[in-house]
């Protein structure tokens, strides 16, 4: 629940993220919000069928104001929300300095530090051997062991 909009989210299991329809996504930062009773009687009023934004599918509004389908409420699109958030984001930029003129040679640097380090990984046997007598995370952590006795 964002604010007093609700909105739906599938997780993943593993803790890799989130899976959120568009029209959640909206609702979420609270660029669509549900309509007030007196809309959807003015809704009514002018419009027999409107479909669903989430579904798609069609929505009669003398049956109700929820999709038969997915059960979702009417919405609308708050264009004053996206104003204040393009506002605030703007606002935001402006604190913002400049990029430091350093930053593409130390970016090279690091660079050339992890191509250095990974280098090593195509000549060494032993790293060979480490990977197809145990696995990945085993072999890499004795590569990363290794790397750090080189470096003291």
């Amino acid at each position: 629940m964002q604010r007093t909009t609700r909105f739906e989210y599938l997780k993943c299991p593993s803790g890799h993220g989130r899976l959120t329809s568009f029209f959640d996504f909206l609702r979420e930062k609270d660029f669509v919000r549900p309509l007030t009773a007196a809309q959807i009687a003015e809704l009514r009023q002018n419009v027999q069928t409107v479909n669903c934004s989430n579904c798609g599918g069609p929505v009669d509004l003398n049956n109700g104001s929820a999709c038969g389908h997915c059960g979702s409420p009417l919405s609308m699109l708050d264009l004053k929300q996206a104003e204040a958030m393009v506002a605030q984001l703007r606002d935001a930029d402006r604190g913002k300095g400049t990029v430091d003129p350093a930053l593409p040679l130390e970016l090279l640097r690091a660079k050339r530090d992890v191509e250095a380090v990974f280098s090593s990984l195509e000549t060494e046997n032993r790293w060979l051997r480490d990977v197809s007598s145990q696995d990945l995370v085993g072999a890499g952590l004795k590569m990363v062991a290794r790397w750090l006795d080189r470096k003291a």
